[in-house]
């Protein structure tokens, strides 16, 4: 899902869009945003067409160049400025699974490397709830 949201945030770049060829049912696919609801899909959908003439001709922007022509566009696709926001705040991590391994080294000595499956689930589980009552 996260590579997902990622591919799908190329939409927000001003230098790609056009060759993305997007149209509105294309941009459902940005309901992989938790905060990009219905509501702003169809605000997206609404502004497309404005927003692929602006960027069209962009090509080759480096980032600082890319956020001037945002702030430039900003007044003429206010729901796309609003939802660029919120998408360049989501960050890609493996926080997730490096905790799950943090947990399993801390749990496991080499010693208990051949334990069976449900003694590795239930001890994963007991140092989990352990951590999320400290």
């Amino acid at each position: 899902a996260a590579v997902d949201a990622l591919k799908h945030a190329r939409y927000f770049d001003p230098c790609v869009v056009n060759s993305l060829s997007p149209n509105a049912a294309d941009i459902t696919v940005l309901r992989c945003f938790p905060f990009i609801n219905e509501e702003a899909i169809t605000s997206l959908q609404g502004e497309l067409p404005a927003y692929l003439a602006a960027a069209h001709g962009c090509k080759n922007l480096n980032d600082a160049e890319k956020v001037q022509w945002w702030q430039n566009n900003e007044n003429d696709l206010p729901h796309w400025s609003s939802a660029l926001r919120k998408v360049l705040l989501v960050q890609p991590s493996s926080a997730a699974a490096e905790r799950v391994f943090s947990l399993l080294q801390n749990a496991f000595s080499h010693q208990q490397e051949a334990a069976l499956a449900d003694y590795l689930q239930a001890g994963v589980m007991q140092q989990y709830n352990h951590c999320k009552q400290s």
